[in-house]
């Protein structure tokens, strides 16, 4: 368990399945049985893809507060990127020449490649995503940083548009590789530009993320279970609306399946607990406002109401102002070469 302050991350568990679940699951302390995998989207990801999220047309107003939301969640989550790049670092071949060159797929406003930058100072690190926006905010931040000698950017959709970004030492894709239809190509793509010593490092949501407590004085029992249900069917038709959409499976196996060999499998877990600091409990906020938005088609009214109780940073049962709110999300995490 590595302290980061208020929040930990750990305890990492090697070789546990996933649990399927949902991008906006609010659900509660308990555990969860283990399941085969399913991806879940979330709020707390890269940006693969561009203006056009999901089936989900965003003006320009809400791409701004999209970038606003996905840099504070980058910043909350940091330590899964920290961690992970000192993971990769250990499983590395001892012989291997050093890290110059580092890819980071899906960067959105390249929260990750800034820390990729510091973590590798010996390496120039390539933010590539979809979105122009997310791309100026990466040179941006890492101009502000000082890294920006360092930090470059490549526009590009997975699997195509990876020509001459090769050949890569670490590439690293965080909940990025869900938003292709065919995972498996996507992964084969990204190993035609992985050095012959080079290892690829993806993480997808392992877990629903969960803020709310197990006493709820909001909606009707089991709001949260009935919202993990809604936000899963937004995100199986997000999936089948991909071009060349197929079935997800285990992620270490679409590693196989792709022509990787799997150096290490686990879960990482990252909690902050009550009294929770400012920017998770902005994270928080921002997850269940964006759910009342995107889950309004297929929630009831009884769960919009709660839900809109629970996202207004108005109302003191809301979790911008309830004492009892915490931040759990987990990672998937494969290491392959």
């Amino acid at each position: 368990i590595v302290s980061r302050g208020v929040g930990q991350i750990g305890p990492i568990v090697d070789g546990q399945s996933p649990v399927p679940g949902s991008p906006y699951s609010v659900g509660m302390a308990a555990d969860h049985d283990d399941h085969q995998h399913g991806h879940q989207h979330g709020q707390e990801h890269g940006h693969q893809h561009g203006h056009q999220h999901g089936q989900v047309q965003l003006s320009e107003a809400d791409w701004a507060d999209w970038v606003a939301q996905t840099e504070l969640e980058g910043e909350v989550l940091l330590a899964f990127v920290t961690d992970t790049a000192q993971w990769v670092a250990e499983l590395r071949d001892p012989a291997a020449p050093a890290i110059r060159r580092v890819l980071d797929i899906g960067s959105g406003p390249g929260v990750g490649t800034c820390e990729l930058a510091r973590l590798f100072p010996e390496a120039e690190v390539i933010a590539v995503d979809s979105s122009p926006a997310m791309l100026e905010r990466a040179i941006q931040r890492a101009t502000d940083l000082g890294l920006a000698e360092r930090v470059r950017t490549h526009q590009a959709e997975l699997p195509a548009g990876l020509g001459g970004l090769g050949p890569a030492d670490v590439i690293w894709a965080s909940m990025s590789l869900h938003h292709v239809g065919d995972e498996i190509e996507a992964l084969r793509a990204l190993r035609t530009v992985l050095a012959p010593h080079g290892v690829a490092a993806i993480a997808e949501m392992a877990e629903p993320i969960r803020m709310l407590p197990d006493d709820l004085d909001v909606g009707r029992p089991g709001l949260a279970d009935r919202l993990e249900q809604a936000a899963s069917q937004w995100f199986a038709r997000m999936r089948e609306g991909l071009p060349g959409s197929v079935p997800s499976a285990e992620l270490a196996s679409m590693l196989v399946g792709a022509g990787y060999e799997v150096l290490g499998a686990r879960i990482a877990r990252l909690r902050f607990d009550p009294p929770m600091a400012a920017d998770p409990r902005r994270l928080a906020v921002g997850n269940l406002q964006r759910a009342r938005r995107q889950l309004d088609e297929i929630l009831d009214d009884d769960d919009r109401h709660a839900l809109e109780i629970l996202a207004d940073p108005d109302d003191p049962r809301g979790v911008a102002q309830r004492p009892d709110v915490f931040l759990a999300a987990a990672r998937q995490i494969v290491i392959a070469r």
